[in-house]
């Protein structure tokens, strides 16, 4: 077995020692979020958490830094999934066919996976009908990224639930649902080591409340409160004892206490930006978006809307602001008298 490296480094597909027998291997994406993280953990059995996309350029990646640590595809045993955006979990399937690994992830995430490509189109139709039905436009609403073809159906050997414990021969990981993110996100708990492997809950950058439809596919009543259960979820992390935090996205989090604090600060401030720019109200979603993010032109603004759209939801939930829907027009404003 090789030593890989042992510095924190965005390079695409080298291993990079992170923790106790726990190797990031950074995989390529074709998306603006940039690079995502998987993480192998040499341990028995031998475990991947999340995978990258279905494309030539993460599976390269991923070979590569496997071979580092001196293992092949065919060796994995387990593969661990994190949540649903498709840049963590597209290429399991297919690695599955490679390697035999037993696969794990959510039990309300399983049938989410059993259905693919379904709720991946019902995603993209979702994001797109968000932009246009809070004042984008339909050429800002084809801005959308999503793209079925970077996945494929996945069948779950092992549902989990929150507390659940993934046993190891030299770690106990637990399961935490913390949702927010997306409804599935589940973070993996190494108590003895004080080590969260926390897919995209918590990072060195700020993770949006993602909008999205139901996980099960049933019609929802009210639009998610992803930003309400993201705020939850992030201060349930206030009650560990953690030395390290391996997310998602970017280099790995040492200092978990300031950086929680730093984003629990910005989306208070959010929040009350969004209340501030109400009294120019009544406003649509994207005019909301403009005041408080500024300028969308230049990227699509299905991020920012989820962003408004949160802190929308957290004010008129608190008796802070309203919601008029008038046809298809739907605006905000602060209460009457």
């Amino acid at each position: 077995m090789t030593s890989g490296k042992t510095i924190d480094t965005p390079e695409t597909g080298p291993a990079v020692q992170v923790s106790d027998g726990i190797w990031r291997i950074v995989l390529p994406t074709p998306f603006t979020v940039g690079t995502v993280n998987a993480y192998l953990i040499d341990d028995d059995p031998l475990t991947l958490i999340d995978t990258g996309q279905r494309d030539e350029a993460a599976r390269t990646a991923l070979q590569s830094g496997m071979a580092e640590v001196g293992y092949r595809i065919e060796d994995l045993e387990r593969i661990i999934v994190s949540h649903q955006h498709i840049d963590h979990w597209g290429l399991a399937a297919e690695l599955v066919r490679c390697s035999g690994a037993e696969v794990c992830a959510l039990s309300g995430f399983a049938g989410w996976l059993s259905r693919v490509p379904d709720p991946v189109l019902a995603e993209g139709t979702y994001m797109r009908d968000t932009v246009t039905g809070h004042g984008g436009t339909a050429a800002a609403a084809a801005m959308i990224e999503n793209d079925a073809s970077y996945g494929e159906t996945l069948t779950v050997d092992r549902r989990l639930r929150d507390g659940d414990t993934l046993e190891f021969a030299h770690r106990t990981l637990t399961v935490l649902h913390r949702p927010g993110h997306s409804a599935s996100d589940t973070a993996f708990l190494d108590a003895s080591r004080g080590v969260l492997l926390g897919a995209d809950l918590l990072m060195q950058k700020p993770s949006a409340a993602v909008l999205a439809p139901r996980l099960d596919g049933a019609p929802a009543t009210r639009r998610p409160r992803a930003l309400a259960r993201q705020l939850t979820s992030l201060r349930t992390l206030q009650t560990l004892e953690l030395s390290l935090v391996l997310p998602g996205h970017g280099p790995v989090v040492g200092d978990h206490d300031r950086v929680l604090l730093r984003h629990l600060e910005r989306w208070e401030r959010m929040i009350e930006d969004t209340r501030r720019a109400l009294a120019e109200g009544p406003l649509n979603g994207i005019e909301v978006a403009r005041r408080v993010r500024g300028n969308l032109a230049d990227r699509a603004p299905f991020f920012a809307l989820c962003d408004v759209l949160g802190c929308l939801d957290v004010l008129i939930d608190g008796g802070l602001a309203q919601e008029t829907v008038t046809g298809t027009q739907v605006a905000f404003h602060l209460p009457e008298g």
